[in-house]
């Protein structure tokens, strides 16, 4: 007859082993962990290069709702495009104009014109000078004529064609609500930079032809903002743009016809 050897009850693993076992556990617990932050942000900022670019065709919407003088204004780049004789020069000033969406996408809106210097690189090339840019409300046309940017819209509906304008306009009238086009400080993520290409560029515009090609950078994060019973970092303000070093960006060309 055989006999089983009846197992102990007291069997198992020893205190060392469960001590062994649990920091194993903690340390591969720890390390996963540590990854996701990485990879919350890393979603995020994938949602954020799409969003940006299904941007494209609402850009396109944007600026033809503004119409053709507006936009080739609102992005002068080269002076003498109307004169009779001579090709035209880089100006010693050049507009940009800004369009803003939110990070949802959806729509883009036209908020102001801006205007910088031009530096001349080594190469011959023109890089713009983005330092201190000031705001402009009106530019005279190398045909004659203002054209005015913050200006309520030529048509019936009386309404700003920049959201820069639709402040003050809104302060004057506060009933007013601008639904279609109005988007909030605090929610303008995205910042759309139109210029036209300068004189070396194969796309430099040509007021033969009927269309005017520009070129249109998309930056984010435009402006932040923390909540409302946030303290702000820093000492810094609640609300403020970020600087451009730390905007993701892409480009890309577009063109609208006369």
């Amino acid at each position: 007859m055989v006999f089983m050897k009846r197992p102990s009850l007291h069997a198992g693993f020893s205190l060392v082993e469960v001590i062994i076992a649990l920091a194993l556990f903690g340390f591969l617990i720890g390390g996963l962990m540590a990854f996701l932050p990485w990879g919350v942000d890393g979603v995020s900022k994938i949602k954020d290069r799409n969003t940006a670019m299904s941007l494209i065709d609402a850009t396109q919407i944007e600026l033809e709702r503004l119409g053709f003088s507006v936009v080739e204004v609102g992005t002068h780049r080269l002076d003498g495009l109307y004169e009779a004789t001579g090709s035209p020069i880089d100006a010693a000033k050049v507009n940009q104009l800004i369009l803003v969406a939110r990070r949802s996408g959806g729509g883009v809106s036209f908020e102001q014109v801006i205007q910088s210097g031009q530096s001349e690189e080594a190469d011959g090339l023109l890089k713009i000078d983005k330092e201190n840019p000031s705001a402009l409300t009106e530019f005279k046309k190398d045909s004659g004529g203002l054209v005015y940017f913050d200006s309520v819209r030529s048509d019936s509906s009386d309404i700003p064609i920049s959201l820069k304008a639709m402040e003050k306009y809104s302060e004057q009238n506060s009933d007013e609500q601008f639904m279609n086009s109005w988007i909030e400080e605090k929610d303008r993520y995205f910042r759309l930079v139109c210029t036209q290409f300068a004189s070396s560029s194969r796309h430099a515009h040509n007021v033969s032809n009927g269309y005017l090609a520009l070129e249109v950078e998309v930056q984010w994060p435009y402006k932040l903002f923390n909540s409302e019973n946030a303290p702000p970092k820093d000492n810094r303000e609640i609300k403020g743009d970020i600087e451009e070093r730390f905007r993701s960006s892409f480009v890309f060309p577009i063109a609208i016809y006369r």
